[in-house]
């Protein structure tokens, strides 16, 4: 009778982590396949940052918060730079850690002097040195009106703050109790609809 608790509670045991495991596969996959896909993406477009989310109105009426812009790797001398013709371009503020999306309106030997369509002036940090531009936008873009960029906004924290943190642990919350009821649930309760 002692010996055979302890081969019962090892079958228990490794059905909780079987299930467990089944529980987590779904998860991990779609995380992999995600990132997976999105670095493609960066190495078709020649850039690390293939996908931009527009945080601020600064490109309207071309470009609108929340608008989702394919980019594509560029080099100096591929950038059109012109007021009301040239290139959105993707850069990080000199000096900062900020993502800016504007257009180029002309260029130097040090870099591009850029503007956002809706601002009356160029940037005041103009040019941007030609080492942080991250790329040019395709002309391609999933529109705000989606709520995909906005989503991607709120859950980054760039807007609504703290409604994205909320949601994320909310999200977490919610799938470690339903791995945990998974797990620890008895093959009876499971079998039963």
């Amino acid at each position: 009778m002692g010996s055979e608790e302890p081969g019962k509670i090892e079958k228990e045991r490794l059905g909780r982590g079987r299930r467990l495991a089944k529980s987590l596969i779904p998860v991990i996959l779609a995380v992999g396949l995600a990132l997976l896909g999105y670095f493609l993406l960066g190495a078709v477009m020649r850039t690390d940052t293939p996908l931009v989310v527009v945080p601020t109105g600064s490109m309207r009426p071309t470009i609108e918060v929340g608008d989702i812009l394919l980019i594509q790797g560029v080099k100096p001398d591929e950038i059109v730079a012109d007021p009301v013709h040239g290139d959105v371009i993707v850069f990080w503020q000199p000096g900062g850690s900020v993502r800016i999306v504007h257009r180029a309106i002309g260029k130097t030997e040090y870099g591009v002097i850029t503007k956002g369509d809706a601002n009356a002036y160029p940037d005041f940090f103009s040019p941007v040195p030609y080492s942080l531009i991250v790329g040019k936008w395709t002309g391609v873009k999933i529109p705000s009106w989606t709520g995909v960029g906005y989503l991607a906004l709120i859950l980054r924290g760039e807007l609504y703050p703290p409604l994205g943190q909320i949601i994320w642990i909310t999200i977490i919350l919610i799938n470690i109790l339903l791995i945990a009821r998974e797990v620890f649930s008895s093959p009876k309760s499971r079998a039963s609809p």
